[in-house]
């Protein structure tokens, strides 16, 4: 073993499916050291039930996620080293460092890479926490600042109408009438927010901003977990991204992972994946939109422009879906198997 890992997202479908590829029959090896195999149950060769046998209640789930985690270490170890005797694995923080040209030409060598392996600078990026802090923002603002102002008698009278009206409008159903009180009350919260202004450093952002920021992310980002790396010091334009899924998080959720490494890490982590977009300087790709080109709305049915219009609103989501994590050069995304923070074993 050459390096402890501290695993932190492990999607075990893809290392099912990448390892029983480059050999067969290992993960029934490596699961037989944890457990007798049973893959009727089980695509790793393991029932989890099984491990549940003579252990206590309590420390029935601890140690299952124990023995989950090791399997996961002996699977993400045996494919590192079967990518590489396959020369399928490549380092890019090696090669770089090894590499004799500039990094333009570096880049032009990526696409030609398929499993790809980083160290670097990393970032969460979870959406949905994104928008949960959005929405409480404000009124996390007021919590913090509104406590100086706790025994200004101006902000106890406005706070003592705001209750009141509340009270009003929680009990009135007239809908006309209602629509009243909500008025009144907007206008005492807004009272209170200029006092707040005047005299503390709040920032508050536009309710309707933040109506609208919510509808754009859940139209483009719903449910999206981001990680992105930064392998080079040098060069922060060259960024691996890639999209997580929650449910392969080995703490469970991303807040625990944030709990423990933060949202932006001050120790580098590791990724290994393979690349599914490398965007080059000069986009090399056929459009579909192009078998129109020539073509004169004259020389086209009925039925080919509406299929032209179509491809144009198409094209147009592309151009906003741009703004949300789909790499650009020299950016590349991956689908990762495993994101990890790895110590290096100097010598026994």
């Amino acid at each position: 073993m050459k390096s402890i890992k501290d695993l932190i997202y492990f999607d075990i479908e893809k290392a099912n499916s990448l390892i029983s590829q480059l050999n067969g029959g290992l993960i029934s090896e490596i699961s037989n050291a944890v457990e007798d195999e049973n893959e009727e149950n089980s695509g790793l060769g393991f029932d989890v039930k099984i491990i549940k046998r003579n252990l206590g209640e309590k420390n029935k789930e601890r140690n299952i996620r124990t023995e989950k985690k090791s399997l996961y270490h002996e699977i993400l170890n045996s494919i590192e080293l079967e990518l590489e005797n396959s020369e399928l694995l490549t380092s890019i923080n090696d090669s770089f460092e090894n590499w004799q040209g500039s990094f333009n030409t570096f880049m032009n060598e990526i696409p030609n890479f398929s499993y790809i392996k980083a160290t670097g600078w990393g970032s969460f990026e979870d959406f949905d926490r994104f928008k949960r802090i959005l929405t409480n923002f404000n009124d996390i603002q007021r919590l913090i600042f509104g406590s100086i102002f706790l025994e200004n008698p101006e902000v106890k009278a406005l706070k003592k109408q705001l209750a009141d009206a509340k009270k009003v409008v929680y009990s009135n159903k007239e809908r006309n009438t209602k629509s009243k009180d909500l008025s009144l009350i907007k206008s005492i919260e807004n009272k209170i927010d200029s006092i707040l202004a005047e005299n503390t450093d709040i920032a508050l952002f536009d309710e309707d901003w933040i109506h609208k920021m919510k509808i754009y992310l859940d139209t483009f980002s719903p449910d999206r977990l981001n990680f992105r790396l930064l392998p080079f010091d040098d060069f922060a334009d060259f960024q691996i991204l890639s999209n997580l899924k929650d449910k392969f998080l080995l703490d469970e959720n991303i807040e625990n992972t944030i709990y423990t490494y933060g949202a932006r890490p001050n120790i580098k982590l590791t990724i290994l994946g393979i690349i599914t977009s490398c965007p080059r300087q000069e986009d090399i790709r056929v459009h579909p939109s192009d078998e129109f080109l020539g073509y004169d709305e004259t020389d086209l049915s009925s039925d080919r422009i509406y299929d032209k219009a179509f491809r144009n609103v198409f094209d147009s989501f592309e151009a906003f879906e741009k703004f949300f994590f789909s790499p650009n050069y020299p950016k590349v995304a991956i689908s990762p198997i495993a994101i990890y923070r790895e110590v290096k074993i100097k010598g026994k």
